[in-house]
């Protein structure tokens, strides 16, 4: 498949490799990108200015020295990759970088040694893309119940003062009892480590969907508001990232 076929299919990673400045770290730096590139379906390259039409998709920085950083240039464009690639940082550990020795002599050999570390780094974010397309799918039946539960909450009106009569209390006692079997629920979905947090948010903004119902039903209006509002705050983290 070549860059042009991958770009078009969408490739889930994007390798963004340093300028093509001559320096030599560069140029070991994007002929490492090109070598993983070509083995990767997964991946395609691309300049760092290009990166912010990327569309959300994963992106992977090396940087050729410190003076020729695609980590910096992607800053400057206010996007974050998800990992940056050192090619100083890797091939001083490797022993390759030594006193003495021309780099210039082993281009290729340096090239071999820092895309072995791209690939380590890229296994790592294509499990993380794998692990999250596996709890978007066991999400997706949660969400849809989500939403019907959600949509029921949102066009309720703040309780009427007394409480309301029995008839009015009985259909928003039931969507508390189905906000709170879907709360325990959640227990059944294990979230990638990356989105434990807003999982967690989320799955206790059900519980506060459940206190809210339990308010209105009672005619409590400050416990119905105030769970209301914590509801609405916790949804969000993770619809925004189950969407993007």
């Amino acid at each position: 498949m070549t860059q042009e076929e991958k770009k078009e299919a969408g490739a889930a990673v994007i390798l963004v490799p340093c300028a093509r400045s001559g320096a030599l770290g560069c140029g070991i730096a994007r002929r490492a990108v090109e070598l993983v590139a070509a083995d990767t379906p997964e991946a395609v390259v691309a300049e760092a200015e290009d990166c912010p039409r990327a569309g959300g998709r994963f992106i992977v920085a090396v940087d050729g020295s410190g003076r020729c950083s695609a980590s910096n240039v992607l800053a400057e464009c206010r996007v974050r990759p998800a990992v940056v690639v050192s090619a100083p940082e890797v091939l001083a550990r490797a022993g390759l970088i030594r006193p003495g020795v021309d780099p210039r002599a082993h281009e290729e050999e340096l090239a071999a040694a820092l895309a072995e570390a791209i690939e380590e780094a890229l296994k790592k974010v294509l499990d993380e893309i794998r692990e999250r397309g596996r709890y978007r799918e066991e999400m997706a039946p949660f969400l849809q119940r989500f939403r019907g539960i959600w949509g029921k909450f949102e066009a309720l009106p703040p309780p009427p003062n007394g409480g309301p009569p029995e008839p009015d209390r009985k259909p928003v006692e039931l969507l508390g009892r189905r906000a709170r079997n879907l709360f325990v629920r959640f227990d059944e979905v294990v979230p990638p480590p990356q989105w434990a947090e807003p999982h967690d948010l989320f799955q206790d903004a059900l519980l506060c969907i459940a206190y809210a119902c339990e308010g209105w039903a009672s005619g409590d209006a400050a416990r119905w508001e105030q769970n209301v509002e914590k509801a609405r705050v916790q949804i969000h983290p993770l619809v925004r990232r189950l969407e993007s």
